[in-house]
């Protein structure tokens, strides 16, 4: 954790926040903009598969000091526990960066890009896929299901924001949070 000043707690380092932001973008891009099979559907998809690589070397290469290591992830039941204590007394720490819930959804969102990369590929580059039934139903499936987080997600970032009276939004736009 770095302080950047008495009213400031670094968070999010820029590598972060432009894996998430940059994930954000090729799901936003290939769900609702751009149609399955076209060349920048594969772009995108190569881009979100690219940032989850990125993201996923940084978590085990980030100091164990970072909100970003993978070396912060506590999934106990104590764990979930002392949020859930912390969020209904309206008093999250200021100084912490995923919640056990959010670390959940940070693997969710790792397995269903790394899901749809291999599937995009395999139906796009290997002809003894191409047309495959089932694998585009589970490509199709599993991009649902990528919706369906990004929709938990926004709505729990916004809930434990307000609940829990803490600047979630803000760290993940500036790096900060105000403590």
């Amino acid at each position: 954790m770095k302080t950047i000043t008495n009213n400031d707690i670094y968070i999010w380092d820029p590598l972060v926040r432009l894996c998430h932001w940059g994930l954000v973008a090729a799901f936003v891009i290939n769900y609702f903009i751009v149609e399955p099979g076209r060349l920048i559907h594969e772009i995108a998809g190569y881009c979100a598969l690219a940032l989850i690589v990125v993201r996923i070397f940084w978590g085990f290469k980030a100091s164990a000091s970072s909100f970003a290591s993978f070396k912060t992830v506590k999934l106990t039941r104590q764990s979930f526990k002392t949020h859930i204590t912390q969020l209904n007394a309206n008093q999250l720490p200021t100084a912490h960066g995923h919640n056990p819930f959010g670390w959940l959804m940070v693997f969710a969102v790792i397995t269903l890009i790394a899901g749809l990369g291999v599937t995009g590929f395999l139906m796009e580059e290997i002809d003894a896929f191409f047309g495959n039934s089932q694998l585009e139903w589970t490509h199709s499936l599993m991009a649902d299901a990528l919706y369906g987080c990004a929709l938990v997600h926004i709505a729990a970032v916004f809930w434990t924001q307000h609940k829990g009276r803490i600047q979630l939004l803000r760290p993940m736009l500036t790096g900060k949070r105000k403590r």
